[in-house]
């Protein structure tokens, strides 16, 4: 009960001195941050102090606001150097970077569309065989089983990989913006 008791003070105080570092670091006032996010002056006051805890729907507009995540604002020390490097550096994508990342981006599109044309293809084949009363060899049952296994787990990942590029995505136009 006691380390809860104990990590759960060491992310409140992460948060407060993360949350006043970040502000006074892009030289905004607590009103102007309220402003910002949709809060008010006491909000945010209180935050930094430690007397209040935000909701969860504050603390996600106030870690999109400095762009960084909700683990970064409330479990991380952002005041030291070394942390706030590895946070810029995610952040702040080279155009070489930002090239490959838009190639990156395309690939993963043009992949998608590759697994949902093969998919297709499959489909049309499989209830024309049965259509006909075409009756499979057990290989062709074993392989049709393992391909649409392949073919949900080849989405699940490429949808995966999509997301996470959306993410990077977004966030670069974001902070181009």
């Amino acid at each position: 009960m006691e380390n809860v008791k104990q990590d759960k003070q060491i992310s409140n105080s992460y948060l407060a001195a993360n949350l006043r570092f970040l502000r006074k670091r892009k030289k905004l006032s607590q009103e102007e941050l309220a402003v910002e996010v949709g809060l008010n002056r006491g909000n945010i006051a209180s935050y930094e102090n430690g007397s209040a805890e935000p909701k969860i729907s504050n603390l996600l507009r106030i870690a999109e606001f400095f762009g960084i995540s909700l683990i970064d604002l409330a479990q991380r020390d952002l005041t030291e150097q070394d942390t706030l490097n590895s946070l810029t550096r995610i952040h702040g994508l080279c155009p070489q970077e930002r090239a490959k990342l838009e190639g990156l981006f395309q690939g993963a599109l043009d992949f998608d569309q590759f697994l949902k044309g093969i998919y297709t293809c499959y489909t049309y084949k499989s209830k024309d065989m049965e259509k006909n009363n075409q009756d499979l060899p057990q290989v062709a049952k074993f392989l049709r089983s393992h391909f649409e296994q392949l073919h949900a787990a080849a989405l699940k990942l490429s949808e995966q990989h999509l997301q996470l590029l959306r993410m990077c995505h977004t966030k670069e136009e974001k902070k181009d913006a």
